[in-house]
């Protein structure tokens, strides 16, 4: 993994900070099922959202900032959630920017930073917190598909995402009704089918745990999102 220091001005404030930034990681290990990377990719998340301390705008690069952010950071909801202490502090970071990204009507990137919270609550064995920010994730992605808006580039592999975030908050029926409705797919590629078959077989053993796609029989490589 490769990262650097380097001084950037606050797009919302103007103030100057130093900022840590990954470079270069490398993803040696298969994905999640819910496309969380490998390592040691997986392991960058830290540096994947910044903060400013001087404002509290939260986003993957601060210089950069869109027209509706600066009115969501003043608001108190975002005050409140940049200071949640049932929240991991990078946690934190993510769930602010998708409410930014909520705002701006960018609901599918909303609903997968608030996963990136989710991930980061699950590092720090916060199950609750997790839950509430895999939550957080589902509705962003319902808002948006009410919309018109996909969130991964193959239809049933959204439903595969949706089955594996019921499944780690221990919602089996949710998980398992979402399964049923990918599989109608017939065109699916086998990778995906697969995926689907090892999520099934997790939630009828109600297990709530991380899985990765290097349990499938016939893994030989390829993300989820390349099996399209």
């Amino acid at each position: 993994m490769q990262t650097n220091e380097h001084p950037v001005r606050c797009g919302n404030c103007g103030q100057e900070t130093r900022v840590s930034q990954l470079i270069h990681a490398d993803e040696m290990e298969p994905p999640d099922l819910d496309t969380r990377p490998g390592e040691e990719l997986r392991s960058s998340i830290n540096f994947w959202m910044a903060r400013c301390p001087s404002c509290g705008y939260c986003a993957a690069d601060l210089t950069s900032i869109h027209e509706l952010a600066g009115p969501v950071v003043d608001t108190a909801v975002y005050q409140e959630n940049l200071n949640d202490v049932r929240f991991p502090e990078k946690a934190r970071e993510f769930i602010c920017h998708a409410l930014i990204l909520e705002r701006a009507g960018q609901y599918a990137d909303a609903g997968w930073t608030m996963l990136h919270a989710a991930w980061v609550c699950d590092d720090h064995a916060l199950e609750e917190a997790a839950a509430t920010c895999r939550k957080g994730a589902l509705r962003a992605w319902s808002a948006g598909k009410s919309r018109g808006e996909a969130f991964h580039e193959h239809h049933s592999s959204e439903f595969l995402i949706v089955a594996d975030l019921h499944r780690r908050m221990g919602e089996f029926e949710f998980a398992l009704t979402a399964c049923n409705e990918g599989l109608v797919d017939e065109d699916m590629p086998e990778l995906l089918e697969h995926c689907f078959r090892l999520e099934r077989s997790l939630i009828a053993r109600k297990d709530s745990g991380r899985a990765s796609m290097r349990d499938l029989p016939i893994y030989r490589g390829p993300r989820i999102s390349e099996a399209n």
